[in-house]
């Protein structure tokens, strides 16, 4: 694919490393994933347990999280920066929305570090289930997070072009118009379905602080669960 340096510079090469640093959702993702993945509804269910990085059995040993404790939206405190690999930064926020059985991500990416300049944004939902406590991150406990929908919507013209010629979703993509890569995938960056039709993560509750894990690697496989928390919490609204 022949891209011109602007694409490549301002925009391409921001998209495909987005949802390496959301965290499922988070996301990534995949996707966005949570994390970012996770990529990603205020119910009063909310238990005390949010407030803990894992509850705490009869016995007094920790104990995994229980989903009513991810129950409510979760925000970045501020513009996240995260390198992009070519010796610059890429800004993004990410909201979350979890329900005791399902998660829904919204991502933001930006192209300056107040995040005033939207370039493109994506909103991931599925279905998640916790599993054990992590044997790697202590306090964390297992999860996974699937997909069944993935909608981005490119703000500027040099993304919607990029997403064109990539040929992510059904059709030629216009500024402000979403299109569903669910399918698709998208340049890489966002895995067709059939492909990665969830994410192995990590996460965390420390107060009113939400931690997805550390995407260094695919979290498609198993194998790619991280091994550690990822640098920025998003924060119980």
């Amino acid at each position: 694919m022949k891209l011109t340096t602007s694409i490549h510079s301002a925009g391409f090469a921001a998209v495909a490393a987005l949802l390496a640093a959301c965290g499922s959702g988070d996301g990534a993702t995949g996707t966005g994933g949570a994390g970012g993945h996770s990529p990603a509804t205020s119910v009063a269910s909310t238990t005390s347990a949010a407030s803990t990085t894992s509850a705490t059995s009869s016995s007094g040993g920790a104990a995994p999280l229980q989903p009513a404790a991810l129950v409510g939206e979760w925000a970045s405190a501020g513009c996240e920066a995260y390198d992009n690999g070519m010796g610059g930064k890429n800004y993004l926020t990410r909201d979350f929305k979890l329900t005791e059985t399902t998660w829904h991500l919204d991502v933001a990416l930006f192209g300056d570090d107040k995040c005033t300049a939207a370039l493109f944004t994506s909103a991931i939902d599925g279905p998640y289930t916790l599993g054990k406590l992590s044997a790697t991150v202590a306090g964390a406990t297992e999860a996974e997070f699937a997909f069944t929908k993935n909608v981005w919507t490119a703000h500027a013209k040099m993304l919607a072009d990029a997403f064109t010629m990539a040929k992510c979703g059904a059709a030629a993509w216009q500024v402000e118009t979403p299109q569903d890569v669910t399918q698709t995938g998208c340049i890489g960056v966002a895995q067709p379905i059939a492909q990665c039709p969830k994410e192995y993560d990590v996460i965390s509750v420390q107060g009113s602080d939400l931690y997805f894990g550390q995407r260094l690697a695919s979290l498609c496989t198993l194998s790619g669960r991280p091994k550690a928390l990822g640098q920025y919490p998003v924060v119980k609204k």
